[in-house]
């Protein structure tokens, strides 16, 4: 009994100590990496597959937008404009023609996938077909090409 009676001023002495070092520790500690930015949402939200994220949702807009450092971007326009979608690496997709955009169009016909762009550090390969049939077209790390006449229905890694 005595010595838990002595222990209490012992651990009363220990949490002031503590409490008292909180805001040092807080102001020393090193921030936190903060995660690499997310592409902007600029329109309504869509659903679309997990790894899908617009960066223009109006089909009709010619405006370009950059493809961000560590994602796969698909276009629209064969200047790298018109509706575009952003891919977290690693993200695969059976059917172009199926992503939703704000405005209410998809990625079919003459607004198919025109351009790409790959940013990531994933090598992609990119199909004719729907479900990666056809004949297999190459997306290397750190390159950017056409889709020849909206000829890109599906892609994943390669």
């Amino acid at each position: 009994m005595e010595l838990l009676t002595a222990a209490r001023p012992l651990r009363a002495l220990a949490a002031a100590l503590l409490l008292a070092a909180a805001p040092l520790a807080a102001a020393t500690a090193p921030a936190l990496a903060t995660p690499a930015p997310t592409p902007p949402v600029h329109h309504a939200a869509v659903s679309n597959p997990p790894g899908v994220h617009v960066l223009n949702g109006d089909s009709r807009a010619a405006r370009h937008v950059a493809c961000p450092a560590g994602w796969l971007c698909l276009y629209d326009g064969v200047h790298y404009d018109h509706a575009a979608v952003a891919l977290l690496p690693g993200t695969e997709l059976a059917d172009t023609e199926r992503l939703d955009l704000p405005d209410g169009s998809r990625f079919t016909g003459e607004e198919g996938i025109s351009a790409w762009v790959n940013n990531s550090p994933v090598a992609y390969c990119w199909y004719p077909g729907k479900d990666y049939r056809g004949t297999v077209g190459a997306m290397a790390p750190g390159t950017r090409g056409s889709a020849h006449d909206n000829a890109l229905k599906s892609l994943r890694p390669c």
